[in-house]
């Protein structure tokens, strides 16, 4: 079954389906900004996957992988890097579905660490990023972002900055499981 209906713009609609998810996870962890080790982390994760990833988008078009309907893309660009060279084409939309989802794992590995661990950001008395910490809390209890002065240890000296509270899932699991009478 084939589904026509928005013709040339059914391939970006499909992307643009994972650029709504990353502009929602970006709202939701913008507190993390500020933190330098965020930044490190999307520059070297955007440009190794952009490289591997325009590296595929070359080989699948060398191997004729594009039998898609032409009528079904916006338009038809060189492969960036590659193509330039061997005049290999691929759609847009492929192009903006490697820059879309890279930055888009990073925001899913932090919720997902964010399900089993706190998460806090250690800086120095000017606030910039020294380290960051994770600490076991589970699946079933509240899980906190929060940042603490370089050398001060322990909870206290913590300053909550996100919360997550257990999901549904984990809701009932704690109220079946472990909060049953003896």
């Amino acid at each position: 079954m084939d589904i026509a209906v928005l013709g040339h713009w059914s391939y970006a609609f499909c992307v643009a389906l994972y650029g709504i998810l990353l502009v929602i996870l970006m709202g939701y962890f913008r507190v993390t900004f500020r933190f330098a080790v965020w930044k490190f982390f999307f520059a070297i994760s955007f440009y190794g996957l952009l490289i591997l990833g325009l590296g595929f988008e070359w080989m699948a078009d060398l191997f004729g992988v594009w039998g898609f309907d032409p009528a079904r893309h916006l338009f038809q660009i060189k492969v960036p890097l590659f193509g330039w060279v061997t005049g290999h084409k691929v759609p847009i939309e492929e192009i903006l579905w490697i820059t879309a989802v890279i930055p888009l794992f990073y925001y899913l590995y932090l919720w997902t660490t964010l399900l089993f661990h706190d998460i806090v950001y250690v800086t120095d008395e000017k606030g910039a990023f020294y380290k960051r910490e994770e600490r076991w809390v589970g699946f079933l209890e509240t899980t906190r972002i929060t940042t603490r002065l370089k050398g001060k240890r322990g909870q206290e000296n913590e300053t909550v900055i996100k919360i997550r509270r257990p999901g549904f899932i984990a809701r009932f699991l704690k109220r079946h499981l472990y909060d049953r009478p003896a």
